[in-house]
């Protein structure tokens, strides 16, 4: 009886993680986790050369871009944060699209409460930002599975 006691527990327990993946992906080094990882380390470096170059020269040169150098943190950040996330728990199909919209609402819940945070100040640009990177995700996923037909398992744990 208390063999089945923690598979019981075991189930129970991570569950609530089966949303964004499950036991046998999450414990698999595969081409998407690579390619995930991969997707994270560019936006990541985008995104800083969006804020650190393309800001700069923006505001600089006093050029009207429609507040994407305003919302760059977000734009970029959203991208960062889902293929991280997707690199961490290697969500494959459906439970890919759970781990974008989770994360695009989490920022907008965010930013919805700038006001009432320290020093928060609410932009309408980054929830615009936040949408536009998260469909810019979920557009880059789609491709991800048009050219990529086969996964390829490389470690399995």
């Amino acid at each position: 009886m208390s063999g089945g006691q923690p598979q019981t527990a075991g189930k129970g327990a991570g569950s609530v993680g089966l949303f964004f993946t499950d036991r046998e992906t999450f414990r698999t080094i595969d081409l998407f986790r690579l390619l995930y990882a991969t997707t994270a380390v560019v936006a990541l470096l985008l995104t800083e050369a969006g804020r650190f170059v393309y800001r700069p020269y923006i505001y600089g040169n006093g050029i009207n871009d429609f507040g994407i150098a305003d919302s760059m943190g977000n734009l970029g950040g959203i991208v960062v944060q889902i293929f991280f996330s997707l690199a961490l728990l290697n969500s494959q199909k459906k439970k890919a699209y759970n781990v974008v919209g989770f994360l695009v609402a989490g920022y907008i819940l965010y930013e919805i409460a700038q006001p009432y945070l320290p020093k928060g100040v609410f932009d309408w640009n980054d929830i615009y930002g936040t949408i536009i990177g998260g469909f810019v995700s979920v557009m880059f996923l789609l491709l991800l599975r048009l050219i990529v037909k086969r996964n390829r398992v490389f470690i399995k744990l």
